[in-house]
């Protein structure tokens, strides 16, 4: 078994056990200083699952070459042999023998040496990537300015990728105060499509997911999971305005682009990491798994774009919309056109029938944000109702 400690940055936040065959975490014990991850309300079943989701999918071809070339069983092997760090969070583990500190292994010092990565005692390098969730192999550039995010697309003829810049355009019309991540694309010469974003985090400005957010207090059993949330971080000191605002604008436009994975890794908060001042809403980012990317070329009904299945607070859409306060928190009329939806897809390669439907499926979705803001109550009962 090997012994480490919890860092954040030079603070110890716990002490635990890490398996030496498995790197499964065996044990931990917080150090009461209320730096640990979940606010600082941890316990060793949180952190276990903090563990479990600080590793990278192993799902992913890249990851896959890389446990295989290294001889690494599982991606909590690789995470324990990049000492845990992530490039979104000041969060890493050392073991209780070494004398290591945060400033000699942060990503921000590592970046001249070998494309971002340095030796680890002879045995492996220091890899932002370790720590890197989502679907699509991805990997953090470190040779620009800022650390920017890179993202491969080439199932569903890159679509995922394209998704990320057609979210982009969305937030850009609406010259919204709400934060969000831009990203760019190009297609490849092996017909993938790459997109780009930078990073919205430094060595003074933190990640919190709102997977965290939720776990460190218990629910008020009369709010919704989405009230409670902006709830959470209002206690945090972030104003209570300010999140609703946030989380109406978020959910209004995950709904007009069909957004499946708004999960609660994929939204949260920012803090600086030295005061642990909770700052506002992290910006959008992640809206790959959208518009319709993994499925046929298909234009569907108001009934059948309803009935599909979501992950974030709720499983439906219709639920994540009886919780929005503004409704007229987006501007309808400042949306890219059906032309433009479909003229976008088409010059990235999408093929023109799957262009066509995925712009047809975009309108009927942005038809039914209006009956929305016109007070017309979005639901599947209320849609096989009126079809029958």
């Amino acid at each position: 078994m090997g012994q480490y400690f919890l860092m954040h940055k030079n603070d110890i936040c716990g002490a635990m056990v890490i398996d030496d065959d498995s790197s499964y975490i065996r044990s931990y014990k917080d150090s009461g200083k209320g730096k640990s991850p979940f606010l600082g309300n941890c316990d060793e079943r949180k952190i276990i699952k903090w563990w479990e989701g600080r590793a990278v999918p192993a799902s992913r071809k890249m990851v896959q070459d890389i446990l295989k070339h290294n001889g690494y069983i599982n991606t909590e092997k690789y995470l324990v042999k990049n000492l845990a760090l992530s490039m979104t969070d000041a969060y890493w583990i050392r073991p209780i023998s070494m004398k290591l500190v945060y400033e000699d292994i942060s990503f921000s010092n590592l970046s001249p040496y070998n494309d971002g990565k340095v030796p680890y005692h002879n045995e492996t390098s220091y890899d932002p990537n370790a720590s890197l969730g989502g679907q699509m192999d991805k990997y953090w550039d470190l040779s620009t300015e800022k650390p920017s995010l890179v993202k491969e697309s080439y199932k569903y003829f890159g679509q995922q990728a394209i998704n990320e810049v057609f979210a982009t355009m969305i937030h850009q019309r609406q010259q919204t105060k709400i934060p969000f991540v831009s990203y760019t694309a190009e297609k490849t010469d092996d017909n993938g499509v790459i997109c780009r974003c930078e990073a919205f985090t430094s060595e003074d400005l933190e990640f919190v997911p709102a997977y965290e957010v939720i776990e460190s207090s218990k629910n008020e059993s009369e709010s919704s999971p989405y009230d409670n949330y902006i709830r959470i971080c209002a206690n945090a000191g972030i104003k209570k305005v300010v999140m609703q605002e946030f989380m109406d604008y978020q959910t209004m436009t995950d709904f007009i682009i069909s957004n499946t994975d708004e999960h609660l890794l994929n939204f949260g908060i920012l803090r600086n990491p030295d005061t642990f001042e909770y700052i506002g809403p992290a910006p959008i980012f992640d809206s790959g798994n959208s518009m319709f990317f993994s499925e046929k070329a298909e234009v569907l009904s108001r009934v059948s774009l309803l009935k599909r299945q979501i992950t974030g607070f709720y499983q439906t859409e219709e639920k994540m919309l009886k919780n929005v306060k503004n409704k007229d928190i987006v501007d309808l009329s400042l949306l890219p056109s059906e032309k433009e939806c479909k003229e976008l897809y088409k010059a990235y390669g999408i093929p023109k029938e799957k262009a066509e439907a995925i712009a047809k499926n975009y309108i009927t979705k942005v038809k039914m944000a209006h009956d929305f803001q016109k007070g017309m109550k979005i639901s599947l009962y209320h849609e096989k109702n009126k079809k029958s």
